[in-house]
């Protein structure tokens, strides 16, 4: 399949995944994406190499590119832009913009976990050098968010650095575990998590680190997350006590209670890491 394709394809399916029920936004910055490559024919300003969004591979150019349409979005009527035949509210009311900052910032996301993606593949020696060397940061295009500096610039850029690490996790996870769920062994990618066995939030240094996930199904991912259900030493499904003293009904005797015991099915390597799960159960009533 052509690049270009594939990655509107995939901005697609990132689009939709992230979009709030309801909203239209992934629709709207489609569209918002399609009227500006139309307008980029008409009068390229610059960036005849943009005409085609979806063969720029550069952030940064991208980034040159938003800069201008903010530009044009301010001169309003007087930009060349706001030609006949295209709705005029797209770029107006900044449609154009926010669709060029989404696509940005899920390049930049597609540039970091192809380099983590890399450097998982490349790297040599035991478990440990090999998570040594994933815990890296994602990096941000200068200028990506307005006023850096400030507090509230600050919060936006860390909201996205931890939006970008991530997916790049969840990249990390179902690239080790096949994209099968290591309980069930479910292989749809659209169902499946990369389920942190310490929390984003709880400790920086093992954000990255593969051995502190397990790629589980939507379901049991939700109930490890709430430590309903969590994995003993052996690696084997252990139920909080909230589970066991509930009325068992046939879907939880289904889901559940016919699971106790359960081993997962490990990957070829980075086997999620005995002290991490030591950690998830002391968190819960098991």
């Amino acid at each position: 399949m052509n690049a270009s394709i594939t990655r509107k394809s995939d901005f697609t399916e990132h689009l939709q995944a992230t979009n709030v029920g309801g909203s239209g936004k992934a629709s709207s910055y489609l569209r918002a994406l399609e009227l500006l490559e139309e307008m980029l024919k008409a009068t390229p300003l610059g960036f005849v190499d943009c005409q085609d969004l979806w063969s720029v591979g550069s952030p940064e150019r991208l980034m040159e590119l938003r800069r201008r349409v903010l530009e044009e979005q301010k001169r309003g009527p007087q930009s060349p832009w706001m030609q006949e035949g295209i709705p005029v509210s797209y770029l107006r009311d900044g449609y154009c913009s926010a669709a060029l900052t989404q696509l940005i910032e899920f390049l930049a996301q597609t540039t970091f976990s192809e380099k983590v993606l890399g450097i998982l593949d490349s790297t040599a020696g035991d478990d440990e050098v090999v998570a040594k060397a994933l815990n890296i940061s994602p990096s941000i295009p200068d200028g990506f968010v307005d006023d850096a500096g400030s507090k509230d610039g600050k919060e936006r850029l860390q909201s996205i650095k931890v939006r970008i690490g991530q997916s790049t996790f969840r990249d990390v996870i179902l690239t080790i575990y096949r994209n099968r769920c290591s309980l069930t062994g479910i292989d749809l990618p659209e169902v499946n998590r990369a389920s942190h066995i310490i929390g984003w939030a709880e400790r920086v240094e093992t954000r990255m680190d593969p051995r502190n996930g397990i790629c589980l199904s939507a379901t049991y991912d939700a109930a490890f997350d709430r430590k309903l259900i969590t994995f003993d030493d052996d690696y084997r499904l252990v139920l909080s006590k909230s589970i066991k003293d509930r009325v068992p009904t046939e879907t939880l005797k289904h889901h559940f209670l016919s699971k106790q015991g359960q081993r997962l099915e490990l990957p070829a390597r980075l086997h999620p890491l005995k002290e991490y799960l030591e950690h998830h159960r002391k968190g819960g009533e098991f």
